[in-house]
């Protein structure tokens, strides 16, 4: 399809979600989410309306046909909080969790406030939450309702900076 371009722009940093026939963006500020309707070849209008203050935004899927949005939540491009919202069937978003406190003290240090380097997928079961300038990643296991630090890979040097691929 050759009409991804005017719609994502230079937003290679989140790579389509697919949920209910489609693949799902988040396109970069404005913050919205747009579909790409995979039967017709066409865009559909953006979902309903993002949560406000939004720093940064990423899309996960999981095999039940939920879709979550993963965003970090401030001012001036600076995430206070990070915060993890499930989609409604009535389209809107409804907080399911937020990261605790001293956890997005820590990943915002990871990151550096520099989003560009976060990205998110499904595993198992669990919501991970990666940067690729550090060796750990965060995840939310949905069973749970529970936030957790997945350590380095021990054979990997302790000052290693080579992020998670």
């Amino acid at each position: 399809f050759d009409s991804f371009g005017p719609v994502l722009g230079d937003n290679h940093h989140q790579k389509g979600v697919f949920f209910k026939g489609g693949l799902y963006f988040a396109t970069p500020k404005p913050f919205s989410v747009v579909i790409f309707d995979l039967g017709s070849g066409r865009w559909k209008k953006p979902i309903g309306g993002l949560p406000s203050q939004l720093t940064f935004v990423r899309l996960v899927s999981d095999e039940k046909g939920k879709l979550y949005l993963v965003g970090g939540v401030g001012n001036n491009g600076i995430s206070r909080s990070i915060k993890l919202w499930e989609l409604g069937g009535d389209g809107n978003w409804v907080e399911v969790q937020s990261l605790p406190n001293l956890m997005c003290k820590k990943f915002v240090v990871v990151c550096y406030h520099n989003y560009e380097h976060v990205y998110c997928f499904w595993h198992e079961g669990m919501i991970c939450i990666c940067c690729y300038t550090w060796p750990e990643i965060l995840y939310y296991l949905v069973s749970r309702r529970t936030w957790h630090w997945l350590p380095r890979c021990p054979s990997l040097p302790l000052k290693c900076r080579c992020g998670f691929k």
